[in-house]
Formats: structure tokens, C-alpha cells, sequence
């Protein structure tokens, strides 16, 4: 691997959402953008019902302090549930409520407009690079995950 591919690596991720994102209102669903990647990730990435909030910081990617401030804050506003394991109590598990459901798929809905309008500039043959781009790294990250 050469350097400029590597270059290309870590600034693609990061230079991609920060333009897509950059003049989205997060504020419009009344709590912190920590809280709707936990709502987002609890309704996509869920293999249950509930998660183990163990598996809910792997796929966040955020600090366990944060994490547990957005699950403390979600849970408070009844938009998720948690609960200890039956088989292990020391695990805890969280799963969203139907209230959760109803906000995380008014989320989607909203962000899925606002990416739409921004990929505009695209063609139809550039989006749908782009998005079997995303397939193919979701399945490259899969891969490496098997392999840790």
C-alpha cells in the first residue's frame, strides 16, 4: 500500500461526511448527535431485538462515558429500554421502545431528504458508485471484523 493510498483513506471518510453534513441541523430532534447514532444504530444494526450495550459501543465508536450519557438521556425520554441479561446479569442489553421506532424512522426520513438534496450534483451513475462503494466497505469491514 503507498502512502497516497492511505492518505486517500483517512480523508475520504472524514472530508465525505463533514461536506454532506456540515450545514445539517441536528438540533431539529431535540437531543445530541451522540443520541441519534444510538437510536440509528439500535434500528440498523441490531441482529436482536436488544443489544448489548457492550455491541452498542463497538458500533458507535464513541467513548463509554458518552455512550452511556446518550442511553441515560434516551432512556429518560422513553425512546429506548434497558435491561439486565436473564442469563448473565452483568450484561445489560437496550432495545428501542415503539416510541424509539416512530423517532429513529422520522430521523431517517429527514437525513435521507437532506443527503438526497446534497447528492444532487451527482449523476445517476455516480451515486450508484457510490453507494456499492459503501456496500463494498461495509463487507471489507465485516471481513476484518471475523478476522479479529
Amino acid at each position: 500500500m503507498k502512502k497516497d493510498d492511505l492518505t486517500v483513506m483517512f480523508s475520504a471518510h472524514s472530508k465525505f461526511f463533514k461536506y454532506l453534513f456540515k450545514d445539517f441541523d441536528y438540533g431539529i430532534f431535540g437531543f445530541p448527535k451522540t443520541a441519534l447514532f444510538v437510536l440509528v444504530i439500535l434500528k440498523y444494526k441490531a441482529s436482536d431485538e436488544s443489544v448489548k450495550m457492550s455491541e452498542l459501543e463497538a458500533h458507535a465508536g464513541m467513548k463509554k462515558s458518552t455512550l452511556s450519557e446518550s442511553v441515560d438521556l434516551l432512556v429518560k425520554e422513553g425512546y429506548i429500554e434497558r435491561a439486565r441479561s436473564k442469563e448473565d446479569r452483568r450484561v445489560v442489553r437496550v432495545s428501542l421502545t415503539p416510541k424509539g421506532e416512530e423517532k429513529v424512522n422520522e430521523i431517517t426520513e429527514i437525513v435521507k431528504r437532506h443527503v438526497d438534496e446534497k447528492l444532487k450534483i451527482l449523476s445517476e451513475e455516480e451515486r450508484k458508485t457510490l453507494f456499492r462503494s459503501f456496500e463494498f466497505i461495509e463487507e471489507v469491514a465485516e471481513k476484518l471484523k471475523e478476522n479479529i
